[in-house]
């Protein structure tokens, strides 16, 4: 039986999604939670790689186990073993050859930015503080730039091989103030490059700042230059919000905590 998972977590303390070794991580949590409800040494694969100190609200995985449980109860049992900054939203049981990454569609990136006049200790570890960002406008126009299909290896992170591709679809960029306090920038795209993220979203914030125009955002992507766009925003900010699999995959509606 192959299960997948709709997982949130706070990446605070994590080293990121995937499996290393001596550090905990997500895959790390999850495969060690499997192991204890079926007592065996499961292998699982998630549909995007998160870095360290990332958040995901809507990351997923997949597993396969011999027994099968009822997706609710092996929710519970998973939540019961995982740690307090790991939790599982949702199991359902899929076919067997679903496979997380290649089978996404798009994938969906919040960036929460505080630029208010005071820093917020609670929210600290779920945003990134910047100076005001007063021309949101004309983020969003230069965020329309980013939009299509391009060559984005001016926002490759040090991670992305020299010889891997650095093509990528983006369907959407959205910046939003929503308190008064804080900007959100969404993100939608059928991948992701290490750091792509966060790279362009410095880029965003410059342009609100008035360092940067969308003319040489436009330039960035038009010139592609292996990381040139060197202004990665801190992680804190950065949620993994959600995975696009289309009519036939899992987790068709956003569910609630039940």
């Amino acid at each position: 039986m192959r299960y997948a998972l709709l997982i949130e977590y706070d990446g605070t303390d994590l080293h990121g999604s995937q499996l290393q070794k001596g550090v905990r991580t997500v895959q790390g949590e999850l495969e060690r939670a499997i192991g204890q409800v079926y007592r065996s040494e499961p292998r699982v694969s998630l549909a995007s790689r998160t870095d360290a100190g990332v958040h995901a609200r809507g990351q997923v995985a997949a597993f396969d186990e011999d027994e099968r449980h009822q997706p609710s109860t092996l929710r519970n049992a998973l939540n019961f073993h995982l740690p307090e900054d790991v939790a599982i939203r949702k199991v359902e049981c899929v076919e067997d050859g679903f496979d997380p990454r290649r089978q996404a569609l798009e994938r969906e990136y919040d960036f929460v930015i505080n630029d208010g006049p005071a820093r917020s200790p609670i929210r600290r570890k779920q945003e990134v503080r910047t100076k005001r960002l007063d021309k949101l406008d004309d983020m969003n126009r230069a965020g329309h730039s980013l939009v299509g299909s391009h060559d984005f290896a001016s926002f490759a992170g040090p991670a992305v091989p020299a010889e891997a591709a650095t093509v990528r679809n983006i369907r959407s960029v959205d910046v939003d103030r929503i308190e008064s306090d804080r900007v959100q920038v969404k993100i939608v795209g059928n991948a992701f490059l290490h750091q792509q993220v966060r790279r362009m979203t410095g880029a965003l914030t410059r342009i609100g700042f008035g360092k940067m125009d969308g003319d040489e955002l436009k330039a960035l992507v038009d010139h592609p230059q292996r990381g040139a766009a060197n202004w990665p925003l801190a992680p804190a900010g950065l949620f993994l919000t959600g995975i696009e699999y289309g009519k036939d995959g899992p987790f068709q509606v956003e569910t609630e905590y039940n």
